[in-house]
């Protein structure tokens, strides 16, 4: 199953030419409030998901408009990031891993690395990423985005996947820029990955059963209608479980909690944004999201 969050304030079930809007539905079964937000959808999904198939046939049915789309999760508690995670070692677009220099980090080495981006940073699908003000480089990174469906903490390897909800994609935005006075060194990933606009996520959540082999899917960016990035999955250091039983170790992961699983490309290889282009950002059995970009 694919669920969308949708204007002003719906949830809805895509199908192949549009979608199905699901939330009056529920709420007339008492299976959710009105109103109800996907982080109610996760967190309650085991006790509905036996009644979707009655709910979606009395659901509203509306022709795909990717401008009613909104974030799928428009306010997670928390994002994490991983850094350092694609084993590049390329300059080939094709080659899958990544590219840029090998890294030279142990997989523990790269968890350690994971920052935190701030919900505030999140938009959907058709809004505009806004390049700061200032001396600023803004780059796009494609990356697969982890939703938590259940609490976890200190979970296994073994265990993690059973915490996991679904996948969206992600952009990771990052601004390179001025170094803070007097410092000599660069701004910290959770400023210069933190600016407004700098967390795109969607188009929509596959649910885990669309997506039997999370290490195993294509990504491709385009920046107005180039291609940019290329990759595969199984390019990554550190899986979703990996990733998943790690941070749970940190703190309590919470329904709709986004885990972006890291870039594959280094700096070297990624383009400036200006204002005006189009991005279109696309993950194999996820679907594909168009992004602007604006000057702020």
């Amino acid at each position: 199953m694919r669920i969308a969050s949708v204007k002003p304030n719906d949830l809805a079930v895509i199908t192949g030419d549009g979608f199905i809007l699901i939330g009056a539905a529920l709420a007339a079964q008492d299976l959710l409030p009105a109103g109800a937000s996907m982080i109610d959808f996760i967190a309650n999904y085991d006790g509905l998901k036996n009644s979707l198939a009655g709910v979606i046939a009395k659901g509203k049915k509306m022709p795909m408009d990717a401008q009613l789309l909104k974030a799928p999760v428009p306010q997670p508690s928390k994002i994490y990031a991983a850094a350092f995670n694609y084993k590049r070692g390329t300059s080939d677009l094709t080659a899958g891993a990544g590219r840029g220099e090998t890294l030279k980090f142990t997989p523990e080495e790269a968890l350690e690395m994971t920052f935190l981006k701030p919900s505030s940073a999140v938009i959907g699908p058709e809004q505009a990423i806004l390049i700061p003000k200032g001396e600023r480089v803004v780059y796009p990174e494609l990356e697969l985005c982890i939703v938590i469906g259940n609490r976890a903490r200190n979970v296994s390897q073994a265990q993690a996947l059973d915490h996991v909800f679904g996948f969206t994609i992600m952009l990771d935005m990052t601004a390179r820029g001025p170094n803070p006075p007097g410092t000599g060194a660069g701004a910290c990933r959770s400023v210069r990955k933190g600016f407004e606009t700098f967390a795109p996520s969607g188009p929509w959540i596959a649910t885990r059963d669309e997506i039997t082999e999370p290490q195993n899917l294509q990504m491709n960016l385009w920046i107005d209608g180039e291609l940019r990035q290329s990759a595969k999955t199984s390019g990554m250091i550190n899986g979703v479980a990996e990733l998943v039983s790690f941070l749970s170790e940190v703190t309590t992961l919470n329904p709709g909690d986004l885990i972006s699983t890291g870039n594959p490309d280094s700096p070297a290889f990624q383009r400036k944004l200006n204002a005006g282009e189009k991005l279109t950002a696309e993950i194999e059995n996820i679907g594909a999201m168009n992004l602007t970009v604006a000057n702020a």
